[in-house]
């Protein structure tokens, strides 16, 4: 151990020699800052090599180092910056591996005194006060050093401070806590925040300590109040709480009294042998520390979780070791732990839940003051919910979950905490769901797009079991709402839950508005996780048999409350829409509990759902789509359809009934529409007795165009879903055939018919009946002579076509109506009917003759032109399909049809050309594919044939599908009118050698 001693001698020795004689030369005038820098940095590079080893410096040695660096200290106002600052590195080391616990008294008081001048400059120079950053670090740095290896120096290290030494502490401290409030960076206020904790954890005199504990604690609750002006880093943050907790843990804690204040309490006779009294001292100072706390505990809600973590570790020191001195604290120390350590509560293995559970495990004394400030915080819930501070909301909800959670794992129960916590919980959902206003449901969608809209929202909606959520969706409120369905799902396990299920119970019915809805709400919250999925492991639990009887007569109030309101017609405006879609989530619930025993109740239960998906407030259509995805699985069917179709029966009732009373509602029609679109061609079959019905309503009230317009909506989807179906959409081979035109061969058995027919006309003339029979005007000779082909009657008429062809045939009754939107309706279903109805010509020709007066009245209606465009697609795909048979009625139209002609063609010319394409457009547009269905199908003769090229003939050049239909009646007439066109457009006349071409006329 010497010979090491002797060899850092020796190492030490040369520099300490260069800096006493660099720094003599400084003094007088003959060497410069750098070179005193120079020595001082080699002396301590020196230090740090010798310091290595703990044996190798000692107080003599250090005694030896630290009179060279007497000289740089002199001269410290002199010398550069970095001079000091390398003089107090190298005191630090000396401090920390010299002198170690033998820092005698003057040699500390001598050091401390410097050291605090360094730090903070001097007390009565106020030139003085700027201090370095670095610096006053290295002197912070130096001074924790010194206060670690004070033994003997007389700084209250192992025993009571000196007398003398008193006034130099307390500068020491105020230097220590103005670095503290006031340092010039961070890494200065760092520093004295490490100093004073090296302090408190060395000095030893209780006296002292106690003087200056009032200064401490003020200084560090001004650095940590967050309404301080200036803004502290995290780091300073944490770790002044750091050192807050240490200062009260160790100046008034409930370790015991010390030897010096025992002692002289029972030299005062205050206490006798075996007792203990309060020190009057801690009783005095525990309201101003309450004070102090009550300015940090805001820094609970800190963004950075350094400093939530320091706080709450401070919390539970002074829980634990402060409980009596500081017991007025105790409550607001509670809160403030639950505050933050109900972040991660939703995890449920929070190490800070777990600590704070630890800790009342051990000071069970704590636990009334829990139960105490949770009742506070119950009370105080509805009022906080009223606020429009979301953060404070989460917090609150937070802090009383987490506190049950406590309670129940010590099994303390109350109740009065639990009546209070019923009726604040049911106030605080309602509170908390009136900022999302109640939007009143829409009325019933025109059919159109709206219908669209929702058929195909619900198509895509097919197979989701998962409800949206519907309160509270603002962005603000989903953290208040999840907050809320936690709170519940705890409050579910614990005795409470019997009282709020029977509260809720008991208020559903004579509440209303919000109130009811929270309920009814609260009802889903408490009984949602509760029915269990299918699961293999369900067999192997054993649920107690009281526990699922409460649940399932629980859930069986609700569901009987959920069916009344959903039993009520949809478009009420009284009744709120998220009422109704709350409603739709407890029959979900019950189908999931009861699975296949839930499918008698579809007989009360499922035409509310369907009715609820034709609404047109989407939230309360997606909620019915998804309640009656969830109703079909649970009760074993593969899709909703499969569901509907396999209890039409109580659809088709329940619509049936209302159509039978004429409840002239539109609801009805809706929900015949949604299981139409839903199902497709499969229900058609079992609809037979509700067209009747439907026919029967419009019969008495087609004075209600929007029941008028529903009620055609379903025909419509009735007719478009059986014509979608393959197997009734081709029941036959006959397909539309077109005219052929041009010289045909005929054979002597055609031409001899032919002959006897007309001999039979001629003899028919000359012969005239003097009593007549009397003759339809609309009916031409060719409905008599037409008759069916001879496959037909093997051909049977299935249940749908004769559904749709009732439909088709009561439908001329109303094509006189005055509305254009049921008029657009009527031809639409006419146009899409007419495909499968041809299949049957016994029964559509007999149709189409009826249907064509009125279809030529709308084709010549000059007040719509929607009407007349649909008009002439309708006639069009019925010539596709009638063929000859509406050539005679077609020639006796055929004039009003030149002039419908003109008249159009003339608007289309005097519309203005541009992109978007007018009325006038459209309707020639229309009339051109009517008169090429009749040309094409029909057949017109030469009569006729010459209308067609004068209404036509300008637009050989102009449209494709003009030209293929003049081709189609007579191509050498249309070469004519090209060659016309092209001459009179300058063209030269066509000359071909050796040919001689007759002269038109051009």
């Amino acid at each position: 151990m010497d010979d090491a001693r002797v060899k850092a001698f020796r190492t030490l020795k040369a520099p300490c020699i260069d800096l006493v004689q660099v720094a003599l030369r400084f003094k007088g005038k003959r060497s410069t800052g750098k070179d005193v820098v120079k020595s001082l940095d080699n002396l301590y590079q020196t230090l740090q090599h010798v310091s290595k080893r703990d044996d190798a410096l000692d107080v003599k040695l250090a005694d030896y180092v630290f009179f060279p660096l007497s000289h740089v200290f002199n001269e410290s106002k002199e010398l550069p910056i970095r001079a000091v600052e390398l003089s107090l590195q190298c005191l630090q080391i000396l401090i920390l591996r010299g002198w170690r616990r033998g820092v005698s008294s003057d040699l500390g008081k001598q050091l401390l005194i410097l050291l605090s001048f360094l730090a903070g400059g001097s007390a009565v120079d106020a030139k003085s006060k700027d201090v370095n950053e670095e610096l006053g670090a290295a002197a912070f740095d130096c001074l924790a050093g010194l206060f670690q290896a004070s033994n003997s120096s007389g700084v209250g290290t192992s025993g009571p401070i000196d007398t003398e030494n008193v006034p130099v502490f307390g500068h020491a401290v105020s230097v220590v806590l103005d670095g503290i409030t006031d340092g010039p960076s961070i890494k200065v206020q760092l520093a004295a925040i490490s100093t004073l904790d090296t302090m408190i954890l060395n000095v030893s005199d209780e006296e002292a300590l106690r003087n200056f504990f009032p200064g401490m604690v003020s200084s560090l609750t001004k650095v940590l109040q967050p309404r301080n002006q200036k803004r502290r880093s995290y780091k300073i943050l944490a770790t002044s709480l750091q050192t807050l907790s240490k200062i009260l843990t160790k100046v008034t804690g409930d370790g015991g009294l010390s030897n010096s204040t025992q002692d002289a309490q029972e030299r005062t006779g205050v206490v006798r042998h075996g007792e203990k009294q309060a020190d009057p001292w801690i009783k005095a100072t525990s309201a101003q520390v309450k004070l102090a706390l009550a300015n940090i505990i805001p820094l609970r809600y800190h963004e950075r979780s350094e400093v939530q973590d320091s706080l709450f570790e401070l919390c539970i020191s002074i829980l634990r070791h402060c409980q009596i001195s500081l017991a007025e604290s105790a409550a607001m120390m509670i809160e403030t732990l639950m505050a933050i350590g109900s972040h991660d509560l939703a995890l449920n293995a929070s190490k800070k839940l777990v600590s704070i559970k630890n800790l009342f495990s051990v000071q069970t004394s704590l636990m009334e003051t829990l139960r105490a400030s949770l009742h506070d915080w119950v009370v105080a819930l509805p009022r906080i919910m009223q606020s429009n501070n979301d953060s404070a909301k989460r917090r609150s909800i937070e802090q009383i979950s987490a506190s049950f959670s406590i309670l129940a794992a010590q099994n303390m129960n109350s109740d009065i905490l639990n009546d209070t916590m019923t009726s604040s919980l049911r106030a605080s959902v309602s509170v908390a769901i009136h900022p999302s206003l109640s939007q009143v449901i829409a009325p019933v969608a025109k059919a159109g797009g709206e219908v669209t809209r929702v058929l195909r929202s619900t198509m895509e909606m097919q197979g989701r079991i998962t409800f949206a959520p519907i309160l509270m969706t603002e962005t603000g409120h989903k953290e208040t709402l999840a907050g809320l369905q936690l709170l519940v799902k705890q409050l579910r396990v614990l005795p409470l839950s019997k009282a709020l299920e029977r509260s809720v119970v008991e208020t559903l019915r004579a509440t209303s508005g919000d109130e009811q809805l929270g309920n009814l709400w609260l009802s889903i919250q408490l009984l949602d996780d509760a029915i269990p999925e299918d699961s293999d492991m369900d067999r192997f639990l054993e649920i107690p048999a009281d526990l699922q009887y409460a649940q399932s007569n629980f859930l069986d109030d609700v569901y009987s409350f959920s069916l009344d309101v959903l039993s009520k017609p949809s478009f009420d405006e009284e009744i709120d829409w998220r009422l109704q879609a709350l409603a739709l989530e407890i029959l979900a619930l019950q189908a999931r509990q009861q699975k296949f025993d839930f499918c008698p109740e579809l007989v009360d239960a499922l035409y509310p759902i369907v009715d609820r998906i034709g609404s047109s407030n989407e939230a309360l259509q997606e909620h019915a789509m998804t309640c009656l995805n969830i109703v079909s699985k649970a009760c074993g069917y593969s899709s909703s359809s499969d569901l509907i179709i396999d209890n039409v029966d109580y659809l088709v009732n329940a619509v049936a009934l209302k159509l039978n009373t004429f409840e002239i509602s539109p609801q009805a029609p809706q929900v015949l529409l949604m299981m139409v679109k839903l199902c497709g061609a499969a229900l058609i079959p079992y609809l037979d007795d509700l067209v009747e019905s439907v026919f029967s309503v419009l019969a008495c009230f087609h004075g209600y165009p929007r029941l008028v317009e529903s009620l055609f909506s379903v025909l419509n989807a009735i007719v478009e879903e059986g014509s979608k179906s393959a197997p009734l959409a081709i029941e036959s081979d006959t397909k539309p055939k077109r005219h052929e035109y041009g010289y045909q061969p005929i054979s002597i058995a055609e031409l001899s018919n032919k002959l006897k027919i007309a001999r039979v006309k001629a003899q028919e003339k000359l012969n005239i009946d003097p009593n007549p029979s009397p003759i339809n005007p609309q009916v031409h000779d060719s409905d008599l002579t037409t008759k069916p082909p001879e496959d037909e009657a093997a051909t049977p008429q299935s249940k749908t076509h004769q559904m749709i062809l009732s439909i088709a045939t009561l439908t001329q009754h109303h094509l006189t109506t005055p509305s254009p939107p049921i008029r657009l309706q009527l031809l639409h279903l006419l146009s899409t009917s007419t495909p499968l109805l041809s299949t049957h010509p016994s029964t559509f020709l007999p149709l189409i003759a009826t249907l064509f007066p009125p279809l030529l009245l709308h084709l010549h209606d000059p007040s719509s032109p929607n009407t007349l465009i649909a008009a002439a697609n309708t006639l069009s795909t019925i010539c596709e399909h009638a063929g000859s048979f509406l050539a005679p009625r077609f020639e006796d139209e055929w004039e009003d049809i030149m002039a419908l002609y003109a008249r159009v063609e003339g608007m289309r010319l005097r519309e203005k050309p541009g992109r978007v394409r007018g009325s006038g457009f459209r309707m020639w547009e229309a009339l051109v594919g009517l008169v090429g269905a009749i040309v094409g199908f029909v057949g017109v003769g030469p009569e006729m044939e010459d209308g067609v090229f004068e209404m036509l003939g300008r637009w050989v050049g102009w449209s494709g599908e003009v030209r293929d239909v003049l081709v189609q009646l007579n191509a050498d007439r249309v070469w004519e009118v090209e060659e016309r066109a092209r001459v009179l457009a300058g063209g030269e006349r066509l000359v071909v050698p050796g040919r001689e071409f007759v002269e038109l006329g051009f």
